[in-house]
């Protein structure tokens, strides 16, 4: 597969402003409270900053858990986070692609789509850990979940019906990799 670069700090700022629009929007669509994201906060990680094991070829994000143990007066105790590793590579050569789309709006998408898995896992019992049969079933429920919370933004429609067709340039595919380390 043909490779482009990794975001610029342009970009990075890009993904940022996506980020907090698509946990606004995911807050609120799954009616959660105000300080969620505080008391349970994820990772957003490019490419770059990860190891090679973590890099994906043909999906534009997925979700890694990010254990670690703490020490506390009551012992030891084990952290649960989630990540969201970005394939900036993959992400960047679907935008030279196209020309219908930017990188809010395909960083909207993928962050939008990336939370809800980690709402799922959190909140409503979705197995990280799931066989391939179960991870296909809640990828098409992500997704429609996705498509009600981004119903309506600009320029979301498009890219959602890119999806929908199955079309090589939104050929995001979650990956479930847990990444143990100690604290």
């Amino acid at each position: 597969m043909m490779q482009a670069g990794f975001f610029t700090g342009t970009d990075l700022r890009t993904i940022t402003k996506a980020a907090l629009l698509a946990e606004r929007l995911t807050q609120r669509y799954f009616d959660l409270s105000e300080d969620e994201w505080k008391r349970n906060p994820y990772g957003v990680f490019t490419r770059r900053e990860v190891d090679e094991s973590l890099h994906e070829a043909e999906a534009f994000a997925h979700v890694v858990v990010l254990k670690n143990m703490t020490h506390s007066p009551a012992g030891r105790k084990r952290l649960e986070k989630y990540g969201i590793v970005l394939q900036d590579p993959n992400i960047l050569l679907a935008l030279l692609r196209s020309s219908l789309h930017d990188l809010w709006t395909l960083g909207l998408f993928i962050l939008t789509h990336e939370l809800v898995h980690i709402i799922r896992f959190r909140k409503y019992g979705a197995d990280f850990f799931a066989c391939v049969q179960e991870r296909d079933k809640e990828e098409k429920l992500v997704h429609d979940i996705t498509r009600e919370i981004l119903s309506g933004v600009t320029n979301t429609d498009y890219l959602l019906k890119l999806y929908d067709s199955q079309l090589t340039l939104l050929r995001e595919k979650s990956t479930y990799i847990g990444l143990h380390g100690g604290a």
